[in-house]
C-alpha cells in the first residue's frame, strides 16, 4: 500500500522526494503521533500535493501504512546521496536575492512572502523536499513540474502566442500570468489553441549560468530553510 500510494512523493524508503521525509522527527503538519499522521492521510493537506485518502483506506489499512513508515524510521538513514562540493550558505543567500544575477531566485520564488509568485514559495523547502530532489529541481527544472505551476501556451485568433502560469481555468476562460508578472484573462472562444507545456517556466540552462561553486552555495542556502 505504501509503494502504491506514498512512495511516488515520499520515496521508497520514506526519506523524502517531492514530499517530505517521513522518518525524521520534523513534521510540517501535526505533531507526528499515529493519530495525527492518520488524520493527514485521511484528510490530505490543502494547498499541497498530499491528497485526501480517507475514502480509499479503512482504519486497519491506515494502521498498517503507519506501522510500515515507523519501521522505516527505525531502520535508519541509508541514503548515500550528498553534493560533492560543500557550498557556503552565506554566499548562497546573496545569490538568491542578488538582482544583478540572471538566476536571481527571488525574482520568481517567494520567501517569507517576499519575492515573485511565478514559482513555488521556498519557505521551509529543506523540510518539505529531499536534498537530492532540491538539487535535481535546480539542475533539471522540467523533470517534475508541480501541477500548480504548469506553463500554458495560448494562441489568440490573431496569432499572438502567450506563455504563462495558469492562475485559473474554466470551460469558458483561462487566466494566466507571464514571467514578467503581466496578467491575462482570456475567453477560450477567442483562442486558437490552449496547450500545457512540458517545460518549466524556470530556464533549463540556469545551471550553465552558474559556476560549480555558485550552484553548491545556492543549494547549501536552500538546505538551511527548515
Amino acid at each position: 500500500m505504501y509503494r502504491g500510494l506514498c512512495s511516488g512523493c515520499h520515496g521508497g524508503a520514506a526519506k523524502g522526494g517531492k514530499g517530505p521525509n517521513l522518518t525524521d522527527d520534523k513534521w510540517l503538519h501535526g505533531d507526528g503521533t499515529d493519530k495525527s499522521v492518520a488524520a493527514i492521510i485521511q484528510r490530505g493537506v490543502t494547498g499541497t500535493t498530499m491528497k485526501k485518502l480517507g475514502e480509499s483506506l479503512n482504519l486497519e489499512q491506515l494502521g498498517k501504512i503507519i506501522a510500515y513508515i515507523r519501521s522505516l524510521a527505525k531502520a535508519g538513514d541509508d541514503s548515500d546521496w550528498h553534493p560533492y562540493y560543500e557550498g557556503d550558505p552565506g554566499d548562497g543567500e546573496k545569490l538568491f536575492v542578488d538582482p544583478k544575477q540572471q538566476f536571481s531566485c527571488n525574482k520568481c520564488h517567494a520567501l517569507n512572502r517576499r519575492g515573485g509568485g511565478i514559482g513555488p514559495a521556498l519557505d521551509r523547502i529543506a523540510s518539505r523536499r529531499a536534498p537530492q530532489y532540491i538539487m535535481e529541481s535546480i539542475v533539471q527544472p522540467s523533470k517534475d513540474i508541480d501541477p500548480r505551476y504548469e506553463q500554458l501556451m495560448v494562441v489568440t485568433e490573431s496569432g499572438k502566442i502567450i506563455n504563462g502560469i495558469r492562475i485559473n481555468e474554466t470551460n469558458f476562460s483561462v487566466q494566466l500570468r507571464e514571467k514578467d508578472g503581466k496578467f491575462h484573462s482570456l475567453n477560450k472562444r477567442e483562442l486558437e489553441e490552449v496547450k500545457v507545456l512540458e517545460t518549466s517556466m524556470m530556464p533549463e540552462d540556469i545551471v550553465q549560468q552558474m559556476t560549480i561553486k555558485q550552484l553548491h552555495d545556492l543549494f547549501a542556502y536552500l538546505m538551511t530553510l527548515e
